[in-house]
């Protein structure tokens, strides 16, 4: 019995010892595979190997260290945190047994998560244990640095509100560098997306380029960009209006460089090099921003003679129009680490940049430094909650000052870097600039014209480029003028003589949008054009603070007035203002885009509206003006001073009374001719005379001649014989009348349609009175 007994212990506990044994060896397989993953850097599989063991019961401090070293080595941020347990149970299981590294490693990922002063807890303990490692020692020191910088600027966080862009724009992949216009119409981002293999097949994933479209507020879904190319594709920059994309486009080993395309419609054009000035052969220029003129571009390069990594460079535009040579902004901007991501703002003084430099609090920080007395001043940290220990970077800033776009691969993402949006801080938002949104249109058809348009400084004489070419699909045109300047806006439009309009910009401590309509007409007599006419309506020109808050629909009020300012000599002493209401400003600023499509040109009582008519033939009004642009002369007609011409017109016709009988215009004369023939018979002279006698007592008049001709015939035949008649009795009138063309308005019509049958009723020549504001021609 007792036999029977102890046989059955031993046979337990043999057991146990067995299955025991069979475990251990199990899971020192499972460390093993897992630890041949790690050497050869596969963190993903070696993490799965690594984690199973420590369910299956590994209490060996090294594998909770290479577990945490794999989540450390995650692309997602919300994986490396997860370093952290890991990392803090392997130094209670044994500190001793592992390297020193680990403390480096846990004070990194403290500082990812935000634990600033857990991290430079570690960071210190890990230099402590350094000797003579110089380069070792400079690295934690720097750690240490940026740390500090961390902790200064989150225990004074800015009021600002950051928000994520949501579904629409970010994914569980990678969304980074957003360029967006200036009015926030559309915004283009560069997207890393899994490769299909379609193209660059040796690469997991790849870059594009998607772009949306803001609609009243809300952004369209996204489209790509197709743009071939073996390498990756992403954005670098766009011009104010939107028109001109800037985009990077890679090469072998690391280099790639820099392209522009051109946008049509919703078409874009195929890529143009930025050429040799801009772009090296070997080395890598990333991103780059260019001046609302054209005439400046700042970019991203790391080609030899910098400060270290990539730099920011400036580049001008010769008198050529060839691009110079390329200046370093120096060591002021510079730095021995990276700088990417410049961003120019439009009042060209202002200059955003990415930087894993200067006071960073942790990755790569937005810093923002501004142009005075020709010198850059010394970068400043956008600070927190702007920047945060992860990276943040690629930011831009639309035209009034008042929101940012980044991106950041922060926690709380959907995944990778997202693309973000921030409310700017009412002291620093206020940018004094007008943004001009129009269209130029055919009046007649509604349909847009080719033109090109030239604006002028009246001051300096010199010409603004490159953001100022409206849409040939739309119409649409956008400028960005600083205060208090006057330009002349010349037109050159397919069809029409060139003209010019004449903006006067007021010297407003705001910033405000002016959308302008523009309709141009051609005027003709007997098919012949003989005129033009220019209809200007500007849906708010008012500048006065009221009017622009009831249009925008916000609630900005008073703003305390700034210092004196140049803008266009760089605005060097352009001080942001304050506004008392900020709060509730930017409560209903932020997530209004005001559309051209938005706006009334009918209805609205701030509209300011003129029109010019031109005819060529009369001395008064045909004397050219000589405009020297570039180079080019262009002969325009009169200057259009529409401020003045919408105030002149609105208070004639307010206070101009009807001074003739309104019964006047009721009556048609009607002028009958012979069978085939055109000229005028006597018994309609004295008629006619009386027309004449009405037309120099109301100068407010003018006539309306209509040729018509019967049906017989072929149709080119009447609609001479029809001009023959109307011609025979313009003639009349201006023999006997002296009345100026722009005062009578004539048409032939061809054969009639609907003359009852009755053939002397078809050959006639309709004359009446008509009021010349109201006449359409």
């Amino acid at each position: 019995m007792k036999k029977s007994v102890y046989s059955g212990v031993f046979i337990l506990v043999l057991g146990i010892f067995l299955v025991g044994t069979v475990q251990a060896q199990g899971v020192s397989k499972t460390v093993f595979n897992a630890d041949k993953y790690f050497k050869i850097r596969n963190y993903n599989e070696a993490l799965k190997l690594y984690l199973e063991a420590i369910e299956a019961g590994e209490g060996d401090a090294l594998v909770y260290y290479n577990a945490g070293v794999c989540y450390e080595q995650s692309f997602e941020i919300n994986e490396q945190v997860k370093a952290i347990p890991y990392f803090e149970q392997a130094v209670k299981l044994g500190k001793d047994q592992l390297p020193p590294k680990l403390l480096f490693d846990m004070a990194a990922v403290y500082h990812l998560d935000g634990q600033v002063e857990k991290a430079i807890d570690f960071y210190q303990q890990y230099k402590a244990v350094l000797k003579d490692e110089r380069a070792e020692i400079q690295k934690v020191d720097r750690a240490l640095e940026i740390a500090n910088n961390a902790l200064i600027m989150m225990s004074s966080p800015k009021d600002i509100s950051i928000h994520n862009f949501g579904q629409v724009i970010n994914s569980s992949y990678t969304e980074y560098n957003p360029v967006v216009s200036a009015d926030e119409s559309v915004m283009a981002y560069t997207a890393l997306r899994p490769n299909t293999g379609k193209t660059r097949s040796n690469e997991e994933f790849i870059e594009e380029v998607y772009i949306s479209y803001n609609q009243s507020g809300t952004w369209s879904q996204p489209e790509k960009i197709e743009i071939t190319s073996n390498y990756n594709v992403g954005t670098a920059g766009l011009s104010a209006d939107g028109q001109r994309m800037l985009i990077f486009i890679g090469a072998a080993e690391g280099a790639g460089n820099l392209y522009s395309i051109d946008k049509s419609g919703k078409e874009w054009s195929i890529p143009t090099t930025l050429g040799p000035k801009i772009n090296t052969i070997r080395h890598l220029e990333s991103t780059a921003s260019i001046t609302p003129d054209g005439k400046t571009m700042y970019f991203a390069s790391n080609r030899p003679g910098g400060y270290g990594g990539l730099d920011i460079y400036q580049i001008k535009k010769l008198e050529s129009g060839e691009w110079g040579e390329a200046v370093n902004l120096g060591p002021k901007i510079n730095s021995k680490y990276n700088e990417d991501a410049p961003f120019i703002h439009p009042d060209q003084w202002t200059l955003f940049f990415t930087s894993d430099g200067h006071n960073t609090m942790g990755g790569r920080d937005i810093f923002v430094t501004r142009l005075f007395n020709d010198e850059w001043t010394k970068p400043e940290n956008m600070g927190y909650p702007i920047n945060t220990t992860a990276d943040d970077n690629y930011f831009t800033l639309t035209a009034d000052g008042r929101k940012g776009y980044f991106s950041s691969n922060r926690k709380g993402g959907n995944g990778g870097q997202d693309i973000y949006t921030i409310d700017m801080p009412e002291e620093e938002a206020n940018v004094p600039l007008t943004m001009i949104k129009g269209r130029i249109l055919d009046g007649e058809t509604g349909q847009p014209l080719p033109t090109q348009i030239y604006m002028i400084d009246n001051e300096s004489g010199k010409k603004l480029d490159f953001v100022y070419q409206p849409d040939p699909k739309t119409g649409n045109y956008l400028i960005i003028l600083p205060p208090a300047k006057n330009y002349d806006m010349i037109i050159e439009s397919e069809g029409f003589l060139p003209y010019t309009l004449n903006i006067n910009i007021p010297g407003q401590t705001y910033f405000y949008e002016l959308f302008q309509m523009i309709y141009l007409k051609t005027i003709k007599q007997f098919d012949v054009v003989v005129g033009q006419s220019v209809e200007v309506k500007n849906a708010f020109y008012d500048t006065h603070e009221d009017a622009v808050t009831d249009f925008r629909k916000t609630h900005e009020s008073a703003l305390i007035k700034s210092d004196s300012i140049d803008v266009y000599d760089l605005m060097n002493d352009l001080i942001a203002a304050s506004d008392e209401k900020g709060i509730e400003y930017l409560t209903s600023l932020i997530y209004m885009t005001n559309s051209i499509d938005d706006v009334s040109f009918d209805s609205s009582q701030e509209l300011e509206q003129a029109t010019r008519v031109y005819y060529y033939d009369e001395s008064d009004e045909s004397k050219f003006e000589k405009k020297e642009v570039d180079g080019k002369t262009i002969f325009s007609l009169p200057t259009m001073y529409v401020t003045e011409e919408a105030e002149k017109q609105k208070a004639e016709k307010a206070n101009q009374p009807v001074t003739y009988d309104k019964s006047l215009l009721n009556k048609v004369s009607k002028l009958y001719f012979d069978v085939s023939k055109s000229e005028l018979k006597n018994s309609y002279h004295e008629e006619l005379d009386k027309v004449i006698d009405a037309l120099k007592k109301y100068p407010e008049l003018g006539v309306q001649i209509s040729g018509y001709a019967s049906a017989e015939g072929n149709e080119e035949f009447n609609k001479k014989l029809s001009n023959e008649r109307a011609i025979a009795v313009l003639d009349y009138i201006n023999q006997k009348g002296e009345i100026v063309r722009r005062r009578i308005i004539a048409k032939a019509f061809g054969a009639t349609k609907n003359a009852g049958g009755n053939a002397e009723e078809s050959r006639r020549v309709e004359v009446e009175l008509v009021a010349l504001d109201q006449a359409s021609r």
